[in-house]
């Protein structure tokens, strides 16, 4: 069964999200008696540190795309790469071959720039051993043993960076989920412990019971705060 995709419960930027959580562990220790008296203990303060360094830590989307857009651009290079060199050698069995000869379509398609990634790398395994055979022939124009040991190197390269550019995407697509959810998880934890403060303070405190509030909500609406709190 496929996984639901991983989706933000807050409206506020992760940045604000990350600012408002290392607030309210100030506020926390600055009210730490009442908040003790609530429960609030040394692991529960490791656990909503470790929260909001969690969410510090991670690269952020610009980060993971960044890096994602430097594997396909060397992907990218490798295929220019191996399609001049394979042109090259169409070109050379063409002039001695013929374009319509049988053994100038044992080299394959020649259609490569419309042809995927794992297209043209295996049109790329039948080109070089199609040149090993002919090499005597085609030797006239120019095509030698280090030239198609150049193919088969490229081709390698070209299927690693294959590899390499869909890995990338997938590490992208998990990391960025994980980062949402530990952003959720932050977030769970500073409406949490707002919400405790909020009530601590409800009665006695209007100025405290404004620090704990949250100005941006699910909703993406300002929280209202109650009429004449004491």
């Amino acid at each position: 069964m496929k996984k639901n995709q991983v989706i933000r419960d807050f409206n506020l930027a992760d940045a604000v999200l990350k600012q408002k959580a290392d607030e309210l562990i100030a506020l926390i220790d600055r009210d730490i008696a009442e908040f003790t008296d609530r429960g609030y203990n040394t692991a529960k303060k490791a656990e909503l540190t470790t929260a909001r360094n969690t969410v510090d830590n991670f690269p952020n989307d610009e980060q993971l795309e960044a890096i994602k857009m430097n594997l396909t651009e060397q992907k990218d290079a490798a295929r220019n790469a191996l399609e001049k060199t394979m042109r090259s050698i169409f070109n050379r069995a063409e002039n001695v071959f013929g374009q319509g000869s049988a053994k100038y379509k044992e080299f394959g398609d020649t259609m490569i720039s419309q042809q995927s990634d794992a297209e043209i790398v295996r049109v790329a395994k039948i080109m070089s051993l199609t040149a090993e055979k002919y090499l005597t022939e085609l030797s006239d124009e120019g095509l030698t043993s280090e030239k198609i040991a150049t193919l088969i190197a490229q081709r390698n390269t070209l299927d690693v960076t294959i590899d390499a550019q869909a890995q990338g995407i997938s590490d992208r697509d998990v990391a960025a989920e994980s980062r949402v959810e530990a952003l959720n998880r932050l977030y769970e934890l500073l409406i949490k412990y707002s919400g405790i403060g909020k009530d601590i303070f409800y009665e006695t405190s209007e100025a405290k019971y404004n620090d704990y509030i949250i100005y941006d909500t699910p909703s993406g609406l300002p929280e209202t705060p109650p009429v004449n709190p004491v």
